[in-house]
């Protein structure tokens, strides 16, 4: 039943040939699952090589991005397990942005949970994709199309997601007016495989709306779309290190909304109780702690006694991230909920805890984190309603840390 209250939340790990979003948070993952993992990824491997040119590089993970004319990108035997469908891609290099590669074409492996990928439908696009054991893989949905403009060089329109990304709130990169050498235009309508219309927007001043069609008034030079991919998605991927800064305007931009009502006679009960909690996580010797924790805490899926994780794993579960984090009430998001349990509480526990009818009264605060040093993304307290007031029952993690081992 523990799996029952936990409020769950997707982070999605974006890997080359994994189903991913375009942003994803770096997390830890089990040496055992590596194994696994690696000894798929070497039989995948193995057979694209029957379909894709293999360029022998023998280190991975390399980043190039260049500006590329299609040539052909054809779908390849399905992988049977897999969610996403896999694409043959080859490309002119018509010029080189970041990184290195000897040829002036290229060939590489796409992968695309939707069908085929939107980048094919241009004739010219910016391009990213990294080395594995001599095979070049799309970074998953990174790609912007690309237009000369008047003066002979490499413009995309304003690239929006990149932007609005939480790594680029601080960019120095400005959408700037392009003289593209012939009009981008959009279609703002547009009749899906179900026969069903779809309207797009575009946002004002960067796009010009006149009737059914969009045309590009701002956008960047390819030098500072890259920069953009570069301080966004690739280092939220782990192709580049975060600052702090960075870090920072990502717990920031997850934080959750205010409250649009007033908060219950409960709710402020519960928020008083908070206060007391915090100074307690903080205090030392943790004597209060002690007080207001039930005398067994389910710590990561773990029944343990509150002495035990004190001893043994305190420091690691409320460290310095989460002990900076929750001070902030308004920057916290708390939940209610009626539960039942079963067989989770010792006869004292039991004796302390309030029923409302077959239930307990539950309370969840939801404390986001900073993901650098392995922090998980997101920390979870669980309370419950006993005699005495409010009781810590348990603490989770969502991020797949392992923790109190």
């Amino acid at each position: 039943m523990a799996t029952l209250l936990q409020v769950t939340t997707a982070f999605i790990v974006t890997l080359l040939l994994g189903c991913s979003n375009q942003s994803s948070n770096k997390t830890n993952s089990r040496k055992k699952d590596s194994v696994i993992n690696n000894s798929k990824t070497a039989t995948l491997v193995d057979t694209l090589r029957s379909f894709v040119k293999s360029y022998g590089a023998s280190d991975s993970n390399r980043l190039f991005a260049f500006v590329g004319e299609k040539i052909s990108v054809e779908p390849l035997p399905h992988n049977r397990g897999s969610m996403d469908k896999g694409f043959k891609a080859k490309y002119a290099i018509l010029k080189k942005v970041y990184g290195n590669f000897p040829e002036d074409t290229i060939e590489f492996v796409a992968y695309d949970h939707y069908g085929t990928p939107p980048f094919s439908k241009f004739k010219n696009v910016l391009l990213y994709v990294s080395a594995d054991s001599g095979l070049y893989f799309h970074q998953k949905y990174m790609y912007n199309d690309v237009y000369k403009t008047k003066d002979g060089r490499w413009a995309g329109t304003y690239a929006d997601d990149d932007y609005e990304h939480a790594y680029n709130k601080h960019t120095k990169t400005k959408p700037i007016k392009i003289d593209f050498a012939e009009r981008v235009v959009y279609p703002t309508k547009m009749i899906d495989d179900e026969g069903q219309q779809i309207v797009f927007s575009y946002p004002k001043p960067y796009f010009k709306t006149i009737g059914d069609s969009a045309i590009a008034i701002y956008g960047n030079f390819v030098e500072e779309l890259f920069a953009l991919k570069k301080t966004g998605f690739l280092t939220a991927r782990g192709l580049f290190e975060a600052t702090a800064e960075q870090e920072e305007d990502m717990v920031e931009s997850s934080q959750p909304e205010a409250p649009k009502t007033p908060p219950s006679a409960d709710d402020l009960k519960f928020l008083a109780f908070w206060k007391t909690f915090v100074a307690s996580v903080k205090e030392p010797g943790l004597k209060n702690f002690s007080n207001i924790a039930l005398d067994s805490l389910m710590i990561c899926d773990k029944m343990l006694s509150t002495g035990n994780f004190i001893n043994k794993c305190f420091g690691e579960v409320i460290d310095d991230e989460v002990r900076k984090r929750i001070i902030d009430r308004t920057k916290l998001e708390y939940t209610s909920a009626e539960v039942e349990f079963t067989n989770l509480f010792t006869s004292n526990a039991r004796k302390e805890i309030v029923r409302v009818g077959n239930n307990y009264r539950f309370r969840q605060m939801l404390v986001t984190c900073s993901t650098k040093n392995n922090n998980p993304p997101e920390v979870v307290f669980n309370f419950i309603e006993t005699k005495k007031g409010y009781r810590l029952y348990g603490i989770d993690h969502h991020g797949f840390k392992e923790c109190c081992q």
